[in-house]
């Protein structure tokens, strides 16, 4: 009886470990519903990437291509803070044949000596990175905004506030339908009041280490110390609401960290606009 017990119980771990480290990309869809939202614009989709880390993903390119997106974002860290950022490039490459791509700055690519040569590569792909700065997306004569802030590139919290309100600042009121694009989702507080209808951030990794029921995040990356703590973060993953601001954090799809994630499939987001009467 102790030996069934015993290879029940070393099954059952393998079992845990094996489902724990299962790395296949995941995708999430959400709709996002509101008055605001131009009537041509209904069934837009619009797909998120984030915490990409110059890393491998099989299937990562068909997986967006079979979800017909039409726009692309990337939230921040395309590349690592060291090594070539040729994979990024290349993956960029490859986005941009299948639907325009925008993307703004993670506190990783500001950490490279090198990203401004990087991002000329981006640039010569076709992608467009937003610096403190709103676009209009028109389709059929009506718009949404879309904007995108830069890292705030320091580990000092104080000047890390100050870096965030001061591009804030540079950017008008909008009227009509707004997303922003954010890397850190740890300073998602400090956003949520400033108008935006969406905002799609990512940066926490997924909490790393996820429970696997109910999924809930438990490391915070080193970099989000600054506002928040090290467990049980309150920003992680997934939909987030407040009085007029709906957030998304993606859990990324790279992993820079030694320790595997677990429980914490690599993630892309599918985001469907409607139009819906007050």
């Amino acid at each position: 009886m102790k030996k069934l017990i015993k290879t029940l119980a070393l099954t059952g771990g393998i079992l845990c470990v094996v489902k724990g480290l299962d790395d296949r990309l995941e995708t999430t869809h959400y709709v996002m519903e509101s008055p605001k939202i131009p009537k041509s614009f209904n069934g837009f989709r619009i797909l998120q990437i984030s915490d990409y880390h110059a890393d491998s993903i099989p299937g990562l390119v068909d997986e967006i291509r079979n979800e017909s997106p039409d726009i692309i974002v990337s939230t921040g860290d395309l590349v690592h803070d060291r090594g070539s950022y040729a994979p990024g490039v290349r993956l960029c490459h490859r986005l941009v044949k299948i639907a325009p791509v925008y993307a703004v700055t993670g506190n990783h690519d500001l950490w490279r000596n090198d990203y401004k040569e990087f991002e000329d590569e981006l640039t010569n792909e076709g992608v467009v990175t937003l610096h403190n700065e709103r676009i209009e997306i028109e389709k059929n004569g009506s718009k949404i905004g879309l904007v995108g802030i830069d890292d705030p590139f320091t580990h000092d919290s104080s000047k890390i506030k100050k870096q965030i309100k001061k591009a804030l600042n540079q950017i008008p009121q909008y009227s009509g339908y707004d997303i922003l694009l954010f890397h850190r989702a740890n300073w998602l507080d400090l956003l949520k009041h400033h108008g935006f209808d969406l905002i799609l951030s990512g940066h926490m990794h997924g909490g790393q280490f996820r429970f696997p029921i109910g999924g809930r995040g438990v490391v915070s990356p080193k970099s989000g110390w600054n506002c928040g703590r090290l467990f049980f973060p309150k920003y992680f993953a997934g939909h987030y609401k407040s009085t007029k601001t709906q957030m998304i954090v993606n859990r990324g799809v790279g992993n820079p960290m030694i320790i595997p994630r677990l429980f914490n499939r690599p993630e892309i987001t599918v985001v469907t606009l409607r139009h819906c009467d007050e």
